[in-house]
């Protein structure tokens, strides 16, 4: 899961706008951009401190790492949910999803899947068989 967070943390803060025209209905602003690139380095500073930690040995500093990534995605989800109202339906519901998808990765690597599992691959990350 550090690989992969620091693949997104990266891809945000490279391509802000990226993601934001996914939902086609207006060109991203100032602020959204800002705010794409702010949670960019988010997911990049906790991506690299889970792979800092793993790559180091330390199976209490990845297991923190990985505990504060799931409280930050167990967030992520239950406020796009309360946004329903302001930013609508499909967007809320949208990024919930995608912000739970992420909680489960941090559940299973919290239950044992250890971070040398994954390898980078370019900015992306794949499961070692």
């Amino acid at each position: 899961m550090g690989w992969l967070r620091t693949a997104v943390g990266v891809a945000l803060i490279a391509a802000p706008k990226a993601p934001m025209r996914i939902s086609g209905r207006e060109e991203p602003t100032g602020a959204s951009v800002l705010l794409m690139r702010t949670i960019g380095v988010r997911d990049l500073v906790l991506g690299l401190g889970t792979v800092a930690a793993a790559r180091a040995d330390d199976a209490p500093s990845v297991r923190s790492w990985t505990s504060a990534a799931l409280a930050s995605d167990s967030m992520d989800t239950l406020i796009s949910l309360a946004s329903i109202r302001s930013i609508g339906r499909r967007d809320a519901i949208g990024a919930a999803l995608l912000a739970f998808v992420f909680a489960l990765g941090d559940l299973l690597a919290l239950r044992g899947e250890p971070e040398e599992d994954f390898v980078p691959f370019g900015l992306a990350a794949v499961p070692v068989l």
